[in-house]
């Protein structure tokens, strides 16, 4: 049974067997069920033929994922359809998707961001810069971090960008980036420059303003993908 599936699997994805085989084998060292092994691989395998990464490193990615947002109860299923959803009517490779959740998923989940935020970020981001799903990743995980400091929420709140809620704990990332944009306009040049070094830091502003500029239009590439 098990190797009728995996036969399967490889000639509805397009991938050797070998390849197939492998990918399950790292997935039943996890201590699943056959079946369950066998809808993970195919999963894995699916997203190899959209993405372009190799088994093994969709192997991990996807599990990655499932670890990193597992808050949201998501199947391994549930991460490859999103990701294949974005790829196929945004300016961004489901290869950009899935590197940028290994280098920074576990990040966005610590921010209090959801998959489909993070996806979205991602994105919107991407169709701004050109940069790669990679460096746009790295960018935003030092975002995260260094945006949900205290000094850094306090310096916010003293010029007026709500970063807390009323009991004091820290607001879900991506409504303080919505609430940065919005009083973008109202803040000095200097004020603008000042926050920007404060939660990017002087290799993350591209990336940042690129966020700020899309992330509150309620039409925007984020509210979309």
């Amino acid at each position: 049974e098990f190797y009728d599936g995996l036969f399967i699997i490889a000639k509805s994805t397009g991938q050797s067997f070998d390849d197939t085989a492998a990918a399950a084998k790292e997935f039943s060292r996890q201590g699943l069920s056959l079946e369950e092994t066998l809808k993970r691989t195919n999963a894995a395998l699916t997203l190899t033929r959209i993405s372009g990464l190799d088994a093994a490193k969709s192997v991990s990615t996807l599990t990655a994922a499932v670890n990193s947002f597992n808050k949201e109860a998501l199947t391994q299923e549930d991460v490859v359809n999103r990701i294949a959803n974005v790829d196929a009517k945004f300016a961004v490779s489901a290869g950009d998707l899935a590197n940028a959740l290994s280098v920074a998923g576990s990040a966005a989940q610590g921010a209090g961001v959801s998959l489909n935020e993070f996806l979205a970020l991602i994105t919107s981001v991407k169709q701004t810069t050109g940069q790669t799903g990679n460096v746009i990743a790295n960018a935003f995980k030092g975002i995260f971090v260094r945006t949900r400091r205290n000094d850094t929420l306090d310096e916010l709140e003293r010029i007026g960008i709500a970063a807390r809620d009323s009991a004091g704990n820290t607001l879900p990332m991506v409504q303080i980036l919505k609430n940065l944009a919005n009083v973008q306009g109202n803040l000095t040049d200097t004020q603008k420059s000042y926050i920007e070094d404060l939660t990017a830091g002087t290799y993350r502003i591209n990336q940042l303003k690129a966020a700020l500029g899309d992330v509150s239009k309620a039409n925007g590439i984020f509210a979309n993908s």
